[in-house]
């Protein structure tokens, strides 16, 4: 850190250097010191500065002051103390009691008064180049002043003129005074560098270009993003905004102290949202500041935000990949899905309960192009008509009683650039159904209570287990909208035509459940492969998977046999119901097909346990921890219950 200190006259130095080298031994700072000569403010103009601070007297304070920007400058000041030991040594010198004072108005600030103390009237002019002083001093001479005090430059010019003169000098206490005043000047200079280019960087990072001007409309700043949008250039600085871009109407912000808010304008052929604001101080307006964007990138801006914010829990986890099964019937379903999936228009699926309907709108969901966009699905069957709608289309506070405050978006929203699954579309009412149609015609959506328009951008997939055809022509579901969401149509296969697919998933199920608890299954025989095959499965792979956690149950990974898979099929009680699914002829010997009659203790126990597998829903783990006793317990009972 370096002092540069500007002599008034040659033989301050010495006092300036012992006090600064008494400063450093009292303070330990690590500064350094450079002394400059310079007489006349007129030969400042090319001086090269080496220090971070400068030190100055008179006018040459004054002009350093109107050159160095980036540079702190501090005051010599010239004291009353000062003034009083020049004026009385002229006087001496002189024999004159009337004695002119030029200086700048700083220095001549109150010296009227020292006349009330000294035996000397003070004649004061205030003057800063060598013209003005010339001036003054001419001025003085014609009301007849003979002799004056001043700094070096005045002195020198006013013997010139013949006068005499004597040199205001500077004491130590105001050279030291500076110097403390000079380090303090760094240091606060230092802090505000070190802000301002916090504040550039925060501008420079920000989305919005931004232009600052002063109450002249010259530029104070321009960020990097408003060059970028506006071609100017950074260095803009200083000129006026009027003559470079017209039409940001700063000047009439500063001229009337409004704002101009969300204006759209052009910059370089795109649409730029523009809002200005004034800058105050109290109620006086020093400058505007303009901050602006282009219009594309704040929709994209608002789009990606509404993204992530609606992706919560709005997340399509299945592919294609995750559908099970070989069978032709499958695979051709399979393929048509992957055919819808490139296009981008509506789509129905139909299938009975349990076949997957959502896995295949998941799957075309993710194979689509809107794949990084949110899924939404929603089961219209378990929602009433109003809170259906406040859920699709969302509301505004106050719409409804105990209506959210601030209202609430709704799916339709959420699921904005992705897809809308609609599970059981079947069971909407005709006024959801009119609503539906109107957003699949328009593609915009009003939420419930409000009056303001929204353009939304969702593709819906639709999904029912009835004849919408059907219903449409018995008047119980609107043609025009089975129209709209039977653009594309997609049928499952229910798990009765799919063959020996299901082996496959049971296999498949049964072993993942075996493997989450460590056990390695043994297979099942061929008649408990025929007893599979053989059944409708009206509940398709939904049904089969529970029947596959039930066997787990039972078997614990040993071969699965028939009878252990019809105890499954039933519920796992054979009842008088389930009896009639067993084979006529009963697999044990004849001899122990005779068995004696459970006693009373056995029945209360059976009861018991059938009692708690009907409040459990035949939940195995559950009825067993509530009985007490271990799952392989529970079946080795159930199989004596038979």
């Amino acid at each position: 850190m370096k002092i540069t200190f500007f002599l008034p006259y040659m033989e301050m130095k010495d006092v300036v250097c012992h006090t600064f080298l008494e400063q450093q031994e009292q303070s330990g700072e690590e500064w350094q010191l450079e002394t400059i000569l310079r007489l006349g403010t007129q030969i400042l103009d090319d001086v090269a500065i080496g220090g971070d601070v400068v030190v100055a007297r008179g006018a040459t304070y004054r002009k350093l002051k109107q050159l160095l920007k980036h540079v702190p400058v501090t005051e010599l000041k010239i004291s009353g103390y000062d003034i009083m030991r020049a004026a009385l040594a002229c006087k001496k010198e002189s024999g004159e009691e009337r004695i002119g004072f030029i200086g700048t108005t700083e220095m001549i600030y109150g010296a009227q008064h020292i006349s009330e103390l000294i035996p000397v009237e003070l004649v004061t002019a205030a003057a800063f180049e060598e013209d003005g002083i010339r001036e003054r001093l001419l001025e003085m001479k014609e009301k007849g002043v003979r002799a004056v005090i001043g700094g070096v430059t005045s002195t020198i010019i006013a013997r010139k003129l013949g006068f005499s003169a004597v040199r205001i000098s500077s004491g130590r206490e105001a050279v030291y005074q500076a110097l403390v005043e000079a380090k303090r000047a760094y240091q606060l200079s230092l802090q505000e560098r070190r802000r301002a280019e916090l504040f550039r960087a925060i501008l420079n990072y920000t989305n919005d270009g931004i232009i600052a001007v002063d109450k002249n409309d010259e530029i104070l700043l321009i960020n990097r993003e408003a060059a970028n949008i506006t071609g100017l250039s950074p260095q803009s600085t200083g000129k006026r905004l009027a003559s470079l871009l017209p039409h940001i109407p700063l000047r009439q912000v500063v001229e009337t102290a409004q704002p101009v808010l969300n204006r759209i304008t052009r910059f370089n052929d795109q649409d730029v949202t523009l809002t200005c604001i004034p800058m105050q101080t109290g109620n006086q307006t020093i400058g505007a500041v303009a901050a602006f964007q282009p219009v594309l990138k704040v929709q994209n801006l608002g789009n990606e935000i509404r993204r992530k914010k609606n992706q919560k829990g709005h997340i399509a986890k299945a592919h294609f990949d995750d559908i099970l099964g070989e069978s032709p019937a499958l695979l051709e379903t399979i393929h048509l899905a992957k055919q819808y999936s490139k296009a981008d228009a509506n789509v129905l699926i139909n299938g009975e309960t349990g076949t997957g309907k959502e896995l295949f709108a998941q799957s075309i969901h993710n194979a689509s192009s809107r794949s990084r966009e949110p899924f939404v699905a929603v089961n219209c069957a378990v929602l009433s008509e109003n809170l259906l709608e406040s859920e699709l289309f969302g509301y505004v506070e106050g719409a409804f009683t105990d209506a959210r405050k601030g209202g609430k978006s709704g799916l339709f929203e959420a699921a904005h650039h992705g897809t809308l699954f609609l599970d059981e579309i079947a069971e909407i009412s005709p006024r959801m159904q009119g609503l539906l149609l109107r957003v699949l015609q328009e593609h915009e959506i009003m939420r419930v209570g409000d009056d303001r328009i929204i353009p939304v951008d969702v593709r819906v997939i639709a999904a029912t287990n009835r004849d919408l055809a059907a219903m449409s022509r018995e008047g119980k579901f609107r043609l025009d909208l089975y129209y709209r969401l039977n653009t594309l149509h997609l049928v499952l296969p229910p798990l009765r035509e799919r063959g020996r697919d299901v082996l496959f998933l049971f296999r498949r199920f049964l072993s993942g459940i075996y493997s989450r608890d460590g056990i390695i299954w043994k297979g099942m025989t061929k008649d408990a492969e025929d007893c599979l095959l053989q059944q409708r499965w009206d509940g398709n792979i939904r049904e089969l998977y529970n029947v596959a956690e039930r066997v787990a149950v039972f078997t614990e990974g040993a071969e699965l046999d028939e009878n252990d898979l019809r105890i499954a099929l039933s519920g796992g009680v054979q009842t008088g119901t389930t009896q009639q699914a067993l084979p006529e002829e009963s697999p044990m010997p004849a001899e122990q097909k005779t068995v004696a009659a459970p006693a009373a203790g056995e029945m209360d126990e059976y009861q018991r346990i059938r009692q708690v597998l009907e409040e459990t829903h035949y939940h195995y783990g559950h009825a067993a921890e509530r009985l007490g006793i271990s799952r392989t317990t529970l079946w080795r009972k159930m199989k004596q219950m038979k």
